[in-house]
C-alpha cells in the first residue's frame, strides 16, 4: 500500500489557501469591523479630552 502521506498535506495545503466565502452577500448597511473600531477609538479620545480638559477647567461647559 503506497504512502498518502505527501498527497494528504498537499490539499490540506490548498484548503488552507482558498479565498473564503462569505455565507451571506455583503449589503450597502454593512460596517467592516475596522470602522467600528475607528469610531470606539475616537469616542474614548473624546471622552479622554473632555476629562482632561474639566480637571484643568479650561473648557467646561
Amino acid at each position: 500500500m503506497p504512502d498518502r502521506s505527501p498527497v494528504f498535506v498537499i490539499l490540506l495545503l490548498l484548503i488552507a489557501s482558498a479565498p473564503s466565502v462569505d455565507a451571506r452577500p455583503k449589503t450597502k448597511d454593512d460596517i467592516p469591523q475596522a470602522s467600528f473600531q475607528d469610531n470606539a477609538k475616537r469616542i474614548l479620545q473624546v471622552l479622554e479630552s473632555k476629562r482632561n480638559c474639566c480637571r484643568l477647567q479650561v473648557c467646561c461647559g
